[in-house]
């Protein structure tokens, strides 16, 4: 009896606990983990994105920029050759933190042939049969579906915001969660209540109500926010933020996962809206391709963005 070939495949899954899971139930192919976090720091695409990339995700996390560049480098030349092995399978989840990578990758690989397995759930909660059953239904990546990812990408990584806004009251049935996960990336910039982001705000409401440890202030805000999927890292990453700042809004001790905070005077101010933060805090940090600085600020009010005049 003829045997058939089985064609090449490779994934890509958004990190290392599904990847394993996925070499685990036996679904054929080469299973890379993509290592990013494309909700930090600048994300600027251009000539330069290697070393912009090593240089946010280094400084965010306090990691050898060396090394950080060398693993960035490596993992652009494991994309620049994935057209070659074959098909190409995306395994991302409906959240924030997946919706970056996915964007990116989806324009990156442009017109090859690719498919997804796109789920609201999270992956790594799959039994491995599950996983198995999910490849085996995974659906086409659509030709409509690329174009509108370079188009959301490119609002995504935009130095002007306000482009987003166009996304933010347009359901794409090809393309679901789209919708909903920038709206959440909008909701990351200063609001024009306080001056906070939406889980900085969250988060200092907690504080302020007395649960100062950081194992449960993660698991009330991931609880609360998770369609954001960040993880611990990236949450603590803000909380420190707002330690750090020239007019701190809360104070920590000790590092993760065992760090506890503490609402200040000021921090107390802010959160009752009496004091707007960019008055005492000047931002510097980025959302996407935007840099918010004192001379570049946007606001959020809980439908669009818009342009302030400064902080």
């Amino acid at each position: 009896m003829a045997r058939h070939a089985v064609a090449p495949v490779i994934h890509f899954h958004n990190g290392d606990v599904v990847a394993s899971l996925a070499r685990r139930s036996g679904i054929p192919g080469q299973h890379i983990a993509f290592r990013e976090s494309l909700v930090t720091g600048a994300v600027v695409p251009g000539d330069q994105w290697i070393e912009v990339r090593a240089q946010a995700l280094a400084g965010r996390y306090g990691e050898d920029l060396l090394r950080v560049r060398t693993e960035v480098l490596e993992q652009e030349q494991r994309l620049d050759a994935a057209p070659e092995s074959g098909e190409i399978v995306l395994w991302f989840e409906h959240d924030l933190y997946c919706l970056a990578h996915l964007l990116y990758l989806l324009q990156r690989f442009g017109d090859t042939r690719m498919s997804a397995v796109w789920v609201p759930e999270p992956l790594g909660q799959d039994r491995e049969r599950d996983l198995y059953l999910l490849f085996e239904s995974r659906a086409a990546v659509l030709p409509s579906m690329l174009v509108i990812a370079r188009q959301a990408w490119r609002a995504y990584t935009s130095p002007d915001p306000m482009e987003l806004n166009a996304w933010l009251d347009r359901d794409v049935r090809d393309f679901p969660f789209l919708r909903e996960g920038l709206t959440l990336h909008a909701s990351r910039f200063p609001s024009v209540q306080n001056g906070l982001g939406r889980i900085e705000a969250h988060a200092l409401e907690l504080i302020g109500a007395g649960i100062g440890d950081f194992g449960t202030l993660f698991d009330q805000i991931s609880g609360r926010e998770r369609r954001f999927g960040f993880g611990d890292t990236e949450i603590f990453q803000l909380l420190r933020a707002m330690s750090t700042c020239a007019v701190p809004l809360v104070t920590m001790v000790g590092e993760l996962p065992k760090a506890i905070f503490t609402i200040t005077p000021v921090g107390e101010t802010v959160l009752r809206g009496d004091v707007d933060n960019l008055t005492i805090n000047d931002p510097d940090f980025w959302l996407g391709g935007a840099h918010l600085t004192k001379e570049d600020v946007w606001r959020w009010d809980g439908m669009r963005l818009s342009r302030s005049s400064g902080s």
